[in-house]
């Protein structure tokens, strides 16, 4: 599981698309109206065969949130 804090919106709307196209991985959130950092949005969780990987999985898709748009 990775939390995902309101620090993520800074810079406008998470990639929830390409976070979610990672295998196994879901996406909770909360439905909380406004964005703050350090604020508990929601999270991601994995599934994989092992814990390590699951756990590289849902970092690798939380990172993916908040990487620049390619043109």
């Amino acid at each position: 599981m990775a939390n995902l804090l309101g620090d993520l919106w800074m810079g406008g709307e998470p990639r929830w698309r390409e976070a979610c196209a990672f295998p196994g991985v879901k996406l909770h959130l909360y439905g909380k109206t406004e964005a703050r950092a350090g604020r508990k949005m929601g999270h991601l969780t994995a599934l994989a065969e092992t814990p390590e990987e699951a756990a590289r999985t849902v970092l690798a898709a939380r990172d993916a949130l908040a990487r620049p748009f390619e043109v």
